[in-house]
């Protein structure tokens, strides 16, 4: 009973995260026509650091009541897992291509459509979005939260369920529609879980996701 409880808990906590993310990606949508003024881009910037502080210190408090996966342990930083968070980043790269090969060059999913017409139309801000502030409140929710829910506990099984089901949310999230595109997006999903799970740190997958990012803003 306490075990479901906890579920519970944690899953109110995820959905109430993403509708943080939600609301601070509003922030950024803003007309390219409009100036961002020191004090809106103060404003912007206290409220963005404000939800991703929360999201993480929620993060680390789950871990702190249980952990068996050894999440979060410093050191938080070495050279092998940079090198992970790299290779991740060119599995991505590698399975878009193949992707492109498959489908075609001239092919877009719904999501991307939506976020490069967002951004002809949108002040420079939403590039930070985009390429900073979704990769990190994206793997809190999507990796962090996901396995402090529903994968608690580390043994081979939890691992590759874990992969594979982070990814196909991630995929859903970005794909709803249910499209072709939603393999793409369960590969980038699995391979960011991947990465979380070997590095036992979120901090590598953000690294991944957000250099994935800046591929598309380029």
């Amino acid at each position: 009973m306490r075990r479901f409880l906890r579920l519970l808990g944690n899953l109110g906590i995820m959905i109430l995260a993403f509708i943080a993310y939600a609301l601070v990606q509003g922030l950024y949508v803003v007309p390219a026509k409009m100036k961002i003024t020191p004090w809106h881009g103060l404003i912007i910037a206290l409220i963005t650091v404000l939800v991703i502080w929360g999201m993480f210190w929620v993060y680390k408090y789950q871990l702190s009541k249980e952990n068996d996966w050894f999440f979060n342990a410093k050191p938080h930083w070495s050279g092998r897992r940079i090198l992970i968070a790299f290779g991740a980043f060119f599995l991505i790269m590698i399975a878009q291509v193949c992707f492109i090969k498959l489908w075609g060059t001239h092919v877009t999913s719904d999501n991307q459509a939506a976020l490069e017409a967002i951004q002809s139309k949108a002040n420079p801000i939403f590039d930070l979005l985009i390429v900073i502030v979704a990769p990190i409140c994206e793997e809190i929710i999507f990796r962090g939260m996901f396995f402090n829910t529903f994968f608690p506990n580390e043994n081979k099984t939890a691992k590759i369920a874990g992969i594979i089901s982070s990814g196909f949310i991630f995929a859903l999230c970005h794909d709803p529609n249910l499209s072709k595109f939603i393999f793409l997006y369960w590969v980038m999903g699995s391979v960011l879980a991947w990465t979380y799970v070997t590095t036992k740190d979120l901090r590598y997958s953000i690294l991944a996701h957000m250099l994935n990012n800046l591929m598309g803003v380029l």
